[in-house]
């Protein structure tokens, strides 16, 4: 199969206004800052530019099959026979698995399942990479031993994230670093070429900038924070949660957080 990509940056007036504010050009008081500074606007502008992009992945097959199978992996916890449970989703784990081999398996088999039905694209890579940091930083937060736990640990920490609350924090860091990894991947071009100016000193800078960037999108996410915990256990209580119904609200998440950011471009 072939992989779609997201494709190069437009010539355009929209992405013309990006380049001006990465680089400092247009005005002085934006030249007397660094990208660092600007940060909510950079994410605005580029959001604007890549919007198109942002539009067409609602609909990728593969990101809607990434956030189905978050939610099957949480609820298989709830099941005395989890292991088997998840197996017939294709993630196998054993009693001494760990949590990294357990989000090994997850995205391995995500990989496989979109690899053999669907196109591969640029954005079921994207959210495949988010979906496995979100378990990886909640799992941290919770202090799970990622490289050892028992069995039993191992069940409750997933199970965990089954609850309103778990599945809230887990909602909000995937569509976070979704929309991190999505705006950095068309930004990343402009910033690495202007490494060295006025505005990125240094590669430190562009760190502190990407890392800066990712805060943002996920407080800015926490839009769809208590939206995601409330349609988790509704759903999953009053028809229980399928592909169809858990693309529905991926769709809407990412629209409501798109407006958020849309709303902050209009403040700044």
């Amino acid at each position: 199969m072939g992989h779609t990509r997201l494709g190069r940056i437009a010539k355009s007036r929209k992405w013309s206004a990006v380049v001006e504010i990465v680089a400092g050009e247009g005005t002085s008081s934006t030249s007397q800052r660094t990208i660092i500074d600007d940060v909510t606007l950079i994410a605005a502008e580029t959001l604007k530019a890549a919007e198109a992009g942002l539009d067409k992945a609602t609909d990728d097959p593969g990101i809607k099959f990434t956030f189905y199978m978050l939610t099957q992996l949480v609820l298989a916890a709830r099941k005395d026979n989890w292991k088997e449970n998840l197996a017939k989703i294709g993630i196998q784990i054993n009693e001494t698995s760990t949590f990294f081999e357990l989000n090994a398996e997850f995205q391995k088999a995500v990989d496989r399942y979109i690899f053999e039905h669907y196109r591969v694209t640029d954005i079921n890579e994207i959210a495949i990479k988010s979906a496995g940091e979100a378990l990886t930083s909640i799992a941290d937060k919770i202090q799970i031993n990622l490289f050892g736990n028992k069995s039993d640990e191992l069940k409750s920490a997933i199970r965990n994230l089954s609850t309103v609350k778990g599945f809230a924090d887990l909602g909000q860091k995937f569509f976070g670093l979704f929309m991190t990894r999505y705006l950095n991947f068309y930004l990343s071009r402009i910033t690495a070429a202007k490494t060295g100016t006025a505005r990125i000193h240094q590669l430190g800078d562009l760190t502190t900038f990407n890392r800066e960037l990712q805060t943002h999108c996920e407080q800015s996410a926490r839009i769809v924070h208590d939206f995601c915990g409330q349609w988790y256990s509704k759903t999953e209580y009053k028809e229980g949660i399928n592909f169809d119904n858990s693309s529905k609200f991926l769709f809407i998440a990412l629209k409501k957080l798109q407006a958020e950011l849309k709303q902050q471009r209009a403040e700044t």
